[in-house]
């Protein structure tokens, strides 16, 4: 059947791999998987339609201009996650699975030439329902900000938004990262990457503030009084949001996570507007209190920025 071939590599994807993972990595193998299979299912038609061959380079190199990214990035995430045993068994498992799924012939021409045409589309992004959501995540992993200044940016508004009262904000973020209700009060929204399967996040929080601190100034010695025992400042910037001036600050807080020690990384960029304080945060972690988030940290830093920049309040 037509749609048996067309959605093979999707239910190829979900079955991939037995074993267990943390969340990012298991969205990492079936990203992996995906592209694997799209790829071995060209070289089916190509094999089974030799005239098509032709169609199936065009498509290729379509291809590679959206998934080659991607694959490299794939690549070097799961060598750094996965032991070299782990990467063998998975392709071992990929392969077999693939063997059986190609087993049989394509049964009519029409459906090589239907597969080869949703391809296509998906090449171009004209569907973005037909790309798996890993692609994006993991085409942009080295480099998290080339996802907005690419243009796969969604603008979050916190019109009409339940916990925004008397707020209103604008923020562009990454179309991978996946939009989620918070449990503090004062968070709006926040955001997680990989499509809420990494330990990356944007927060947009709102304080109203007391009316002893009505008068109060953004600096390194106002905003320490702020911070618990747990955290630790890191350093601190003065800057410019929406016309307003800000404050960025860099911390790291012990948190107790699960029932075990661990930490997060943050950059917060605060500004003051009729007696609201405003937050925008990004994160990495939580974290084992022996990792080093200082390289994470550098490498989503000009992401956070960039939402920073662009962010709007709406008078």
């Amino acid at each position: 059947m037509a749609r048996h071939f067309s959605v093979l590599i999707l239910l190829f994807s979900c079955v991939c791999f037995s074993q267990k993972y943390d969340a990012k990595v298991a969205f990492a193998i079936e990203t992996y998987a995906f592209i694997k299979g799209q790829n071995a299912a060209l070289k089916k038609v190509a094999q089974q339609f030799p005239h098509l061959k032709p169609k199936v380079s065009e498509t290729e190199k379509d291809l590679k201009i959206v998934f080659g990214r991607t694959e490299k990035n794939l690549n070097q995430f799961l060598k750094e996650e996965l032991s070299r045993q782990q990467i063998d068994s998975l392709h071992i498992h990929l392969d077999s699975l693939l063997n059986l799924q190609l087993a049989n012939p394509i049964e009519k021409e029409q459906y090589a030439h239907d597969f080869l045409l949703k391809i296509k589309e998906r090449s171009n992004y004209h569907n973005n329902a037909m790309l798996p959501k890993g692609i994006l995540s993991f085409k942009y992993h080295d480099a998290p900000h080339q996802e907005i200044t690419d243009g796969h940016v969604a603008v979050f508004s916190s019109e009409n938004h339940p916990k925004a009262d008397n707020i209103a904000i604008k923020i562009p973020v990454p179309k991978s990262w996946l939009a989620q209700e918070a449990e503090m009060p004062e968070t709006i929204q926040q955001f997680t990457s990989c499509h809420g399967n990494g330990i990356e996040k944007i927060l947009i929080v709102v304080y109203d503030l007391p009316e002893e601190l009505h008068a109060i100034q953004l600096n390194e010695k106002s905003v320490s009084t702020f911070l618990s025992p747990q955290t630790k400042l890191i350093r601190t910037e003065a800057m410019i949001i929406d016309d307003t001036p800000g404050l960025m600050i860099e911390v790291e807080e012990s948190v107790n996570y699960q029932n075990e020690g661990m930490k997060v990384r943050m950059l917060q960029f605060m500004f003051l507007d009729q007696q609201k304080l405003y937050c925008l945060q990004g994160s990495i972690g939580p974290a084992d209190q022996d990792e080093d988030l200082g390289i994470q940290i550098k490498k989503y830093e000009p992401l956070f920025r960039l939402v920073a920049s662009r962010t709007e309040l709406e008078n």
